[in-house]
């Protein structure tokens, strides 16, 4: 999922006010710089309302494929502004879903599930209950309110901010630049000649799921100079009911076996006829001094050339930090590693 809590401190240098209709459609948030702006306002923050379009149960009660698509334009402060989705792979978006628990809309952050190079305004991402103590919107997602919104068409709020040349309206992204703590994509001259292996737990595999769409798009990076870029993908999850796009994902393997490779793996229960991954991929054991010690051994049993490898993982803390320690214990070195934990 990657979806993440995300509070936002209000700076005292600025007047700030929050317009929020009375339907619960969308919200305006700005701020007051009288010298510059739209009479008298320079946009800080707008919400653009999304119509959900999608609500896919993947795991009853559990996962859902979530669609959000966005208008092709928004009007603010008495100006039209076209919407323009360039998101990168890898990033995440800013919602206001209701919340379960609390009533009420709560900001989250959305890591997109598909490309904006081939489905532009439309935010696709996957949501799971994280059966956290204070959950709220994640439960929300996998309940009949859900369901009514869409049927109503209610939209949801996504924020986005005005281009620097004033002209458009863009989606917010969690990340501008690559950092070990998030998967934003590398450029597009930088990616195609590289090598990677991508460690999906659950829902995290859907930053994965935008790297690899992006990359299939542009042909995977290939050109008559060059065999492009090569992704191994290891995806565990609990149950087969669980595994996201697992068809596409076998299908592209197929049909680009030098530029793709993909390993699920099944924790908990499979199949008679599982031919893939079965148990856990790192194995933890508590030692008397409160270290852990790591067995990667399942998961290097896919994973044969690591050192030579930019490794990717998305999940949960534990897991992210666990995997680090491990190749540290293995005296493994991968060419980089990056997490981004939910």
């Amino acid at each position: 999922m990657c979806a993440r809590r995300t509070d936002y401190r209000i700076g005292s240098e600025e007047s700030w006010i929050m317009h929020l209709n009375t339907n619960r459609r969308h919200a305006t948030l700005a701020c007051k710089w009288p010298q510059h702006g739209l009479r008298g306002w320079r946009v800080k923050e707008i919400f653009v309302p999304a119509t959900i379009t999608d609500l896919t149960v993947i795991d009853p009660n559990e996962i859902r494929n979530v669609e959000l698509t966005l208008p092709q334009e928004h009007e603010f402060g008495g100006t039209v502004y076209p919407i323009i989705d360039e998101m990168r792979p890898g990033t995440a978006f800013l919602a206001k879903p209701f919340g379960a628990r609390t009533g009420r809309q709560r900001r989250r952050m959305y890591t997109r599930s598909n490309s904006s190079i081939d489905a532009k305004g439309v935010l696709q991402t996957i949501i799971n209950d994280t059966h956290a103590e204070k959950a709220d919107t994640s439960v929300w997602w996998q309940t009949d309110d859900a369901t009514a919104f869409q049927s109503a068409g209610v939209t949801v709020p996504v924020l986005f901010h005005v281009t620097p040349d004033g002209t458009a309206l863009v989606p917010y992204e969690n990340c501008s630049a690559i950092e070990d703590s998030n998967l934003r994509l590398e450029p597009d001259g930088e990616w195609p000649t590289m090598r990677f292996i991508g460690i999906a737990l659950s829902t995290g595999i859907t930053p994965f799921l935008a790297h690899i769409r992006y990359m299939k798009t542009l042909n995977f990076g290939r050109t008559e100079a060059s065999a492009g870029v090569h992704y191994s993908l290891v995806v565990s999850v609990k149950n087969p009911r669980q595994l996201l796009a697992h068809e596409e994902l076998k299908e592209m393997a197929t049909a680009f076996p030098e530029n793709f490779a993909y390993q699920p793996v099944l924790t908990r229960e499979w199949p008679d006829d599982w031919s893939h991954g079965r148990g856990r991929i790192m194995n933890i054991t508590e030692l008397h001094n409160g270290a852990q010690k790591i067995d990667l051994d399942p998961l290097l049993e896919f994973l044969l050339d690591i050192q030579n490898e930019h490794v990717r993982i998305c999940g949960n803390r534990d897991a992210c930090r666990q995997l680090d320690e491990g190749l540290t214990q293995y005296a493994l070195r991968p060419r980089s590693f990056r997490a981004e934990a939910w």
